[in-house]
């Protein structure tokens, strides 16, 4: 029971990532998501009860989720400019990703169980891999010569689409150190330097600013153990990027341009040319972030609202409305200085345990380099998020209970071998 209880997880974590139903529309009524995380949930309470052991594990992540649910629940009936205490898009999503991450926690037990979810994610993900190269041969793009992406909730415009492909990058390098054999190890390289080439064709500025800074923190790890394939890595994107649309090269030359108006210093243009789209992109997340950090510094300990009502504030932060391309200020609308800390903590959980677990496993390739993914998908959301608008999403809620799963297990096992040589009963 146990065991299937697990399995039901992983299943859930298949179809989130998936999303069968978009294609099939025949399952939409059949509701296979929420079917399986029951299940997995209620096969999980029926072992915990028969086994005799706590139903919720109460490490790190946990601890925030059940504050994030918290927060986020005071706020939907008490948020200053909340329109209602309704069930709206926004807490359905915080309330079922931070359940996701509770139910990893409980589950991920083991150093095996770990591994799978993150195995899970990768398998699924390879769907991804496979419509992004096939829209790319097809031509299927958007806006030019923008790469739209595979139908998932989760890649809602190319942004999307780059940003998820650089949170799943360190998974296919993590299957290419870690696979047994050589076809297996060039088959995942393969998808790795896929991801990159999506990326590319995205025309995501945001994607192209997340690559650099993985490939950043990159370096040192890969230039002492892996030289080889880092060299191999290089060559072969300085040989695909001519290939990228000319109009996404355009739009990556306008990155420094843009970086510069986003934050505020950039040379002011010819005020009689109407500015680009790109230019125009840029302002208006310099404005929505500006007007939000308004409304957020005047609210500043609990927000406005999971769902407010924005014709509360408009008047006077005007551009505070809607989806701002931020996370983290988009957490601060909602629940203040306190949702603001919720989400570095999440950040901060993927990143330190994965340095704990590096650090602690130096014996064990498997993990040890397991920690070292966890750390480089902290620095893709942190780095991605920071330009996006979906914050408490999926992937790093599940991740970072992942994280936090795996420093518990090890921790665990380091205790129990302290007791051992002490003498004391195990």
């Amino acid at each position: 029971m146990n065991l299937w209880s697990f399995r039901f997880i992983l299943w859930y974590i298949c179809i989130l990532l998936v999303q069968p139903q978009n294609r099939f529309t025949f399952l939409w009524p059949l509701r296979i998501a929420n079917l399986a995380f029951i299940i997995g949930v209620g096969l999980h309470i029926l072992a915990c009860l028969e086994e005799r052991r706590p139903i919720v594990r109460l490490g790190p992540a946990t601890i925030l989720a059940l504050a994030l649910m918290f927060f986020a629940t005071l706020s939907q009936y008490f948020g200053v400019y909340q329109k209602s205490p309704a069930w709206n898009p926004y807490l359905d999503i915080l309330i079922k990703n931070s359940l996701l991450l509770i139910m990893i926690e409980a589950m991920a037990d083991t150093v095996e169980r770990v591994w799978a979810v993150q195995m899970t994610a990768l398998f699924s993900t390879l769907w991804w891999i496979k419509g992004g190269l096939r829209l790319s041969a097809v031509g299927a793009t958007y806006a030019g010569d923008r790469l739209l992406g595979a139908a998932v909730s989760l890649i809602e415009n190319p942004n999307g689409f780059a940003y998820m492909m650089c949170v799943f990058l360190p998974i296919y390098l993590y299957a290419y150190q870690q696979a047994p054999k050589k076809w297996i190890q060039w088959f995942f390289l393969a998808c790795a330097l896929s991801a990159i080439w999506i990326v590319f064709e995205t025309g995501s500025r945001t994607g192209m600013v997340t690559l650099v800074f993985l490939g950043i923190f990159l370096l040192p790890h890969y230039a002492r153990r892996r030289w080889k394939t880092l060299i191999l890595t290089a060559v072969v994107v300085i040989m695909i990027y001519p290939f990228t649309g000319e109009r996404n090269k355009a739009r990556f030359r306008t990155i420094p341009q843009s970086a510069a108006s986003f934050l505020g210093f950039g040379k002011k243009e010819d005020a009689y040319r109407p500015p680009t789209q790109d230019e125009q992109s840029a302002e208006e997340r310099q404005a929505k972030n500006r007007d939000t950090w308004a409304l957020i510094k005047e609210h500043l300990f609990f927000g406005v609202g999971v769902n407010p009502d924005a014709s509360k504030y408009t008047d006077r932060f005007p551009m505070a409305s809607g989806q701002v391309h931020c996370e983290i200020l988009m957490a601060g609308r909602q629940m203040g200085l306190i949702g603001m800390g919720l989400y570095v903590g999440f950040i901060g959980i993927l990143f330190f345990a994965g340095d704990w677990v590096r650090r602690h496993t130096r014996d064990w390739p498997g993990v040890r380099d397991l920690g070292w993914t966890f750390q480089m998908q902290a620095v893709a959301f942190a780095v991605g998020g920071f330009f996006s608008p979906g914050a408490w999403n999926a992937p790093m809620m599940m991740l970072a209970g992942s994280a936090s799963a795996l420093f518990g297990v090890l921790k665990r096992e380091e205790w129990t071998r302290m007791e051992r040589k002490a003498g004391l009963p195990g």
